[in-house]
């Protein structure tokens, strides 16, 4: 009964990780919530349910948290980017899925890009943080579309690398509209059917055609 006892206690003990966890993912709520400037270390620590003493031991300014929160949002959002792709002749169907599986995982912090954004005049190093995720993206696309021209799916001439970003930029473009304009006002149609109507315009202008 001791040992249970003890156990149980050793479990509900907060371990550093923990309070980590907790006082990232309250800084990420009212960054995003509030912007930079308005949020207060006082109000993080509330909503983690820390002391504002216990969050400045752990990262020493509002300014290092930012950066923090910057750092495990780039950290996601890179593990995301870790899906097999591998080019078929149902390419319209693939880049369909890899654009819906992009642009969803960015949606979801659109509040968050959008105060990077507002923030990269003050704090340009921002850019060395997070920068290594649209190249990261950019270069899995790129090597998809290598992949293709290979298996002679697309055209030899065709510079696969302008396709990663021009496709890229498809997915960014929806980004940036939800993330400034609450939702993506440019095209009416929902999004699936807007990428998969994408992906077969962009597929039918590069595909290598027969004689």
């Amino acid at each position: 009964m001791q040992v249970s006892t003890c156990t149980q206690k050793d479990d509900k003990m907060p371990t550093k990780k923990d309070t980590e966890t907790k006082i990232l993912d309250a800084a990420l709520e009212l960054f995003s919530e509030k912007g930079f400037k308005a949020t207060t270390t006082k109000a993080i620590a509330e909503k983690a349910g820390v002391n504002e003493v216990t969050l400045f031991r752990y990262y020493g300014s509002k300014e290092k948290l930012f950066f923090a929160v910057v750092d495990k949002e780039a950290e996601v959002r890179m593990g995301i980017l870790q899906m097999e792709l591998e080019p078929s002749e149902n390419m319209v169907d693939e880049l369909t899925m890899i654009g819906n599986h992009m642009a969803e995982s960015m949606v979801e912090r659109a509040s968050f890009f959008r105060l990077i954004v507002l923030e990269i005049d003050r704090y340009p190093e921002i850019w060395e943080h997070i920068g290594t995720v649209p190249l990261a993206a950019i270069a899995k696309l790129s090597q998809y579309f290598e992949q293709a021209k290979e298996k002679g799916l697309i055209r030899k001439d065709i510079n696969t690398e302008t396709m990663a970003v021009s496709f890229f930029s498809f997915i960014f473009r929806i980004l940036v509209a939800n993330a400034f304009l609450g939702d993506d006002l440019f095209i009416r149609e929902k999004r699936d059917e807007s990428m998969k109507n994408f992906a077969e315009l962009f597929v039918n202008g590069v595909i290598e055609r027969g004689d």
